[in-house]
């Protein structure tokens, strides 16, 4: 029988680069916590170590020395003991230790750890090790690494921080095996260090499902849907499928330059539509079915409309165990959360979770529920006590002319362009988001900032609102980090952003309420930023915004513009 599972297919699943074995990405941190999300390579129960001081020095092997626990005057703690003489032992009784945890393949080998008790503005070295020592040559999993396995927590009333921000993660040309653009990563993450990077923000795309043909899972299944639907009973598909998106995150997370980024940075993600399907949410039922036709099968909508909906699952599931368990917990089926960093506030909004281009009522994006709870969020203490406020729309609200979006809803394009917020049908919605955001900011006296990725430029817009005209809203957008975009198709896209204007309103109340001004050349090439958050000398708050992008010609990085945006 054909296997449908994806799982260390080998040479059956080509991938240019090494698969994800083992990592840890560091997740949403506070000034006396963290999370720690881990990826094993194998079967085993394993602990985590995390101390203030480093756990071997840069010159030390951890070959030479075995990680080991005892319990002293009824308080567990952990010392390191010399393989070559066991009479040798270090402690270090500052370190801390989390609970064990069996990670099976049924979760792919993954485990979160919340890890309390810290200190503010504490730098912390982590490792990882195995209890079961039987199949292993060295009990340490994630050895410990001076440089790249650390973090920092949030110091108490920290006022200054500095954060990166960066979608659009396909290090591949489209077509083929090439590996484009990933010095981008090693750039992204010396600009960090030398800032004294407090976080990251990872606003979509950070995979791509359907993005490069040799690997597309939408392109199998397309091929193999008759095959699959005779092999796998209905109550099973989604668990293969989730091998699918599994073997989607280990090949394009596996490469070492992302994974000594998010190893050393608090990263907070939100999916888009590439961690789904390009376009999830903007098609009609018809189109969705379409999507699974083949020109020698065009037959059995129903179920090419069941597997549509159960390959949505498995994407959601993935992204949980890979993305969103190491964001701030949220409630189950809630994926918008928010945050704070020093006293700076941020809510990252889902707008994959909830969009249907088919809903009939309003809110074909971020849903009732959703913009609820946002709205709520605008009118909390969190909001008013903030001194600066990001929200994160992983798709821009201002980006391409509404004639590109509205007339040009055809073919190929209808996905993206009902993607867009300037899309007629998103108007409304749109509307009453702005609307919030512009009298929240403006009853509490501050600008607030939207951050996006998403549309494979970057630029900087300044936004007004009629009602409330002594208040800006900024919109930040960088995107791509690694997408290999063709220079025709960059210039294309610099040339349907507008430079100035008004946002289109619905048919019924047509007069423009926002206007607004593009503040910088679009960036044509592949960039990621960091903004920056600080007093000046008149002890106001100042928001700068620096966007980095990849020359045209060679794999160089530079410094494009400094933006400063109050």
């Amino acid at each position: 029988m054909k296997t449908f599972d994806f799982y260390d297919r080998g040479s059956n699943r080509p991938w240019i680069n090494p698969l994800l074995t083992n990592a840890v990405i560091v997740g949403h941190t506070t000034t006396t916590s963290t999370k720690l999300w881990m990826r094993a390579y194998q079967e085993n129960t394993y602990r985590m170590v995390i101390c203030p001081e480093p756990i071997l020095s840069d010159t030390e092997m951890t070959a030479d020395w075995s990680p080991e626990t005892k319990v002293v005057n009824g308080k567990e703690v952990f010392f390191l003991r010399s393989t070559f003489n066991q009479d040798i032992i270090r402690e270090l009784p500052a370190a801390l230790l989390t609970e064990s945890s069996d990670l099976k393949y049924a979760h792919d080998i993954t485990e979160v750890w919340e890890v309390t008790g810290l200190k503010p503005g504490q730098r912390y070295y982590y490792a990882a090790f195995a209890l079961d020592q039987t199949i292993r040559k060295t009990p340490w999993e994630i050895v410990p690494d001076n440089q790249f396995n650390r973090f920092k927590t949030q110091s108490d009333e920290q006022e200054a921080i500095t954060f990166g921000l960066f979608s659009c993660h396909m290090p591949y040309k489209k077509n083929s095996f090439d590996l484009v653009n990933i010095h981008m990563w090693d750039r992204f993450g010396d600009e960090l260090d030398q800032r004294n990077g407090d976080f990251i923000l990872g606003v979509g795309d950070q995979v791509y499902v359907d993005g490069n043909s040799k690997v597309s899972i939408w392109e199998w299944l397309r091929k193999n849907r008759k095959e699959f639907v005779k092999e796998v009973k209905p109550e099973d598909r989604v668990e293969v499928m989730r091998s699918w998106y599994r073997d989607i995150y280990r090949g394009y997370w596996g490469h070492r330059q992302l994974r000594r980024v998010l190893s050393r940075f608090p990263t907070y993600m939100m999916w888009d539509d590439h961690e789904i399907l390009d376009g999830w949410g903007s098609y009609t039922i018809k189109e969705r079915q379409n999507l699974l036709d083949s020109w020698w099968d065009w037959d059995d909508d129903k179920e090419k409309l069941s597997l549509f909906y159960q390959m949505y699952e498995a994407a959601k599931l993935t992204f949980y165990e890979y993305e969103h368990v190491h964001n701030p917990t949220t409630p189950a089926d809630q994926l918008d959360y928010a945050f704070t960093w020093g006293t700076s506030a941020f809510y990252v909004l889902d707008m994959r979770g909830q969009r249907d281009y088919t809903r009939t009522t309003n809110d074909r994006i971020l849903g009732q529920a959703q913009m609820q709870r946002f709205k709520e969020w605008l009118t909390s203490d969190t909001f008013k006590n903030a001194t600066s406020v990001f929200v994160v729309s992983p798709v821009p609200v201002v980006h391409v002319k509404s004639f590109v979006v509205n007339y040009l809803d055809i073919l190929t394009l209808t996905d993206d362009m009902r993607d867009q917020w300037e899309h007629e049908t998103n108007w409304v919605e749109r509307d009453e988001l702005l609307d919030a955001i512009f009298n929240a900011a403006h009853t509490h006296e501050k600008s607030l900032y939207l951050l996006s990725g998403d549309v494979h430029i970057g630029a900087a817009f300044r936004m007004t609102h009629k009602k409330y005209s002594d208040t800006h809203v900024y919109q930040l957008t960088s995107s791509a980090i690694t997408y290999d975009l063709p220079w025709v198709q960059a210039s294309a896209l610099a040339w349907a952003v507008k430079n100035h204007g008004f946002l289109q309103r619905d048919e019924d109340d047509s007069e423009p309420n926002v206007a607004f001004q593009l503040l910088m050349e679009p960036c044509k090439t592949n960039n990621f930023a960091l903004v920056n958050v600080q007093k000046n000398d008149q002890n106001k708050v100042q928001v700068s915004w620096d966007l980095y992008g990849s020359t045209e010609k060679d794999a160089a990085v530079t410094k494009l513009q400094r933006l400063v945006l109050t």
